[in-house]
């Protein structure tokens, strides 16, 4: 394919050379390539807006012509890598569901995002200890990772899936940023305030050593030196900082569905057992314990906490996710802790998740076991759509059918239908799990999750 010729002027063709990693640029390429990349972005969001669906398969169509139209239209292949690395973090964190859920604030780049890679590192130590009978009472987080670090990580992966952007999944890329974390947990016991001994979990996140990653990662010098490119760029643009204002906009509400001011009906227990013994199967994972799960819930009370999903809130959890989420639990601390602390609470997705990560036999509730992802209710209905048959196994609200355990949809809100035109939902902060008509609640869809079985009403 021939490429089109424009008379550009002469201080935009003159070439610029970085002469630590001998790649060169111009002008031209540079105003080419970030005016794709605006474009694609704009037209995936103004998509987004319109779809009344919530599909936003066509981004990654949109991004791989990006890619395509970049190569063609710059010399040599740097920033075709470069739109690659954008392109990749743009389906990943703008348009893969839950949309920007990491937060990228901390000192004017998005070092939270380190914070969120330990999460899973986290919960996997806690459970570790706990399956050994040490009782965690407090967590305590430290990172000496820098914005550099983060920087490393995603030239790293990048460099190690060549820029296959069919390759680079959202769970790969998160496995690969977790593995690439370390740390040094340790335990440490004081007397605390009343009664017993205060048990303290400290986990360290050491700095990122890029070149022992690339070793272990068998990065070849062509390989290494493509990392560097790819990370010398990243720093030098401030892209993502840049960018990082025009899409506050899409942040999630952090409250919850809780702006809903008509009918909701409360619980009338408080209790934080989880009984199964009503359960029609408590040995597979099912639509109808599903059901009666979020209806235990509802029953007992259960609170409204971002990034919880049925675990008991003590006061170790809660201080972690304050320092977790600042935004999305630190600005309600005071509402939760009065309300909630020493509950069991969950946030929309959480209270489905809970129940698929459920371990009937010690009756814990463990991150991301059973087969389920830990998926926000974006990405969770999209599951649902990629694994079904439409109006068989998902579909608009207006074809619900009458099967109990089905997700309930809209756009960054999920719930459970328990039969009889009814929800089971967590709906916010300040409301807790709630019962309410599926009629009166703006739902766009339901869907069969792919990862329980559904059976029909014994």
């Amino acid at each position: 394919m021939k490429k089109p010729h424009i008379q550009w002027p002469e201080q935009w063709l003159r070439r610029k050379r970085i002469p630590s990693i001998g790649f060169s640029y111009s002008g031209k390429d540079f105003i080419i390539s970030m005016s794709l990349y605006t474009l694609s972005v704009v037209l995936c969001l103004i998509l987004r807006g319109a779809s009344q669906d919530g599909d936003t398969g066509y981004v990654y169509m949109i991004f791989l012509l990006d890619v395509f139209l970049t190569a063609l239209l710059t010399e040599g292949f740097f920033f075709s890598l470069i739109i690659s690395i954008f392109a990749v973090l743009s389906v990943d964190y703008i348009f893969t569901p839950p949309y920007w859920n990491v937060s990228f604030t901390l000192s004017g780049f998005p070092l939270t995002f380190l914070v969120t890679m330990t999460i899973s590192v986290v919960t996997g130590i806690v459970a570790e200890y706990e399956k050994n009978g040490t009782a965690i009472d407090r967590i305590e987080v430290s990172s000496s990772m820098t914005a550099k670090d983060l920087l490393w990580i995603i030239a790293i992966n990048s460099a190690a899936y060549r820029q296959d952007l069919n390759a680079m999944s959202a769970d790969l890329v998160r496995d690969f940023c977790k593995s690439s974390l370390s740390y040094f947990p340790s335990i440490g016991f004081a007397e605390g305030s009343g009664d017993g001994v205060v048990t303290t979990l400290r986990v360290e996140v050491k700095h990122l050593d890029p070149e022992d990653l690339m070793e272990g990662l068998d990065f070849d010098e062509d390989t290494r030196q493509w990392a560097g490119a790819l990370y010398e760029t990243l720093e030098q643009s401030g892209a993502i900082n840049k960018y990082r204002t025009y899409f506050e906009t899409h942040r999630p509400d952090y409250s919850g569905d809780g702006s809903y001011s008509g009918d909701v009906q409360y619980g009338t227990d408080y209790d934080n057992t989880i009984d199964i013994s009503g359960f029609i199967d408590p040995s597979t994972k099912n639509n109808l314990d599903l059901a009666a799960y979020a209806i235990q819930a509802w029953e007992n009370n259960w609170g409204y906490v971002w990034g919880t999903y049925g675990n008991v809130l003590t006061r170790a959890l809660f201080d972690y996710k304050k320092q977790q989420y600042p935004e999305g639990v630190g600005n309600y601390a005071d509402f939760i802790e009065s309300r909630w602390l020493g509950r069991r609470t969950a946030d929309c997705i959480g209270l489905i998740k809970g129940y698929g990560w459920l371990d009937t036999d010690s009756m814990t509730i463990g991150y991301a076991t059973n087969g389920m992802p830990d998926y926000g209710a974006d990405q969770m209905y999209r599951a649902c759509k990629n694994a079904g048959v439409q109006n068989e196994d998902y579909g608009p609200i207006s074809t619900l059918p009458e099967l109990p355990g089905l997700m309930l949809w809209k756009s960054g809100h999920a719930g459970v239908y328990i039969g009889g035109g009814y929800a089971i939902e967590a709906m916010g902060t300040r409301k807790g799990v709630v019962k309410t008509k599926v009629s009166d609640r703006g739902w766009q869809g339901w869907g069969k999750l792919p990862y329980i079985d559904y059976r029909e009403e014994r």
